[in-house]
C-alpha cells in the first residue's frame, strides 16, 4: 500500500466521520422536536442519549444506520453505556424509554426497518439496564468541601461525583467541558 493509497483512505474515513456526524446531528435536532419527546422529557437528556446512541453505533460498532441489530443495541444497553455515560439509576430508566422512542422514531423516518423489535428489546432490557447504574452519585466529604476555593468548586464537585466511574483518559470529561478527561478534571489525578 502506497502512500496516495493512505492518504486517500484516510480522506474516505475523514468524510464518513463528516457524513456521520452532520447525520447524528439532524436526527438528533428532528427527535427533539417532535410531539412525543417534547411533553415528555425535558431536551438535555434526549440529546444526550441520542448522541451517544448514534455515536456508538457509527464510531465504535463502526456500523452504517441501517446495519442496527439487537446485538448492538444489546452491547450499547449492557457493555457501553454503563461504562461511557454519566447516570444514575433513575436516568437509566429514563434514558431506556428514550432509547425506545429514538429507536421508533428512527423506523418511523424510514432510517432503520426493525424499529418496534428493538423497541421491544430496549423495553425488556430497561430494568437490567438501569441496574447497571449506581444508584445516586456519590457525595463529597466534608474535608472535599473546605479544601475547594469558588473557581475550582464545579471541577472539585465532577471529580467527587464521578471518581468510582471508570472514565478513560482520552473520554470526554464529565464536567461538559468539552475537553479530554486528561486535561481537565484529570489533570491533577
Amino acid at each position: 500500500m502506497g502512500i496516495a493509497d493512505i492518504q486517500e483512505k484516510q480522506s474516505e474515513e475523514r468524510k464518513r466521520e463528516k457524513r456521520l456526524v452532520r447525520f447524528a446531528n439532524t436526527v438528533t435536532r428532528d427527535f427533539l422536536d417532535t410531539k412525543h419527546i417534547k411533553s415528555k422529557i425535558t431536551q438535555e437528556p434526549v440529546a444526550y442519549i441520542t448522541k451517544a446512541f448514534l455515536d456508538y453505533l457509527f464510531f465504535e460498532a463502526y456500523k452504517e444506520i441501517r446495519e442496527l441489530y439487537d446485538e448492538q443495541l444489546n452491547h450499547f444497553m449492557m457493555d457501553f453505556a454503563p461504562r461511557k455515560l454519566v447516570l444514575t439509576s433513575e436516568q437509566a430508566k429514563e434514558a431506556a424509554v428514550i432509547l425506545t422512542d429514538l429507536l421508533i422514531f428512527l423506523e418511523d423516518k424510514g432510517h432503520i426497518h426493525n424499529g418496534h423489535e428493538l423497541s421491544a428489546l430496549a423495553k425488556k432490557n430497561a430494568g437490567a439496564f438501569a441496574k447497571l447504574f449506581p444508584k445516586t452519585a456519590k457525595k463529597e466529604s466534608e474535608k472535599e468541601k473546605k479544601s475547594v476555593s469558588g473557581k475550582n468548586m464545579k471541577k472539585a464537585a465532577v471529580k467527587a461525583k464521578f471518581t468510582n466511574l471508570n472514565i478513560g483518559r482520552n473520554d470526554p470529561c464529565p464536567c461538559g467541558s468539552g475537553k479530554k478527561y486528561k486535561k481537565c478534571c484529570g489533570k491533577n489525578a
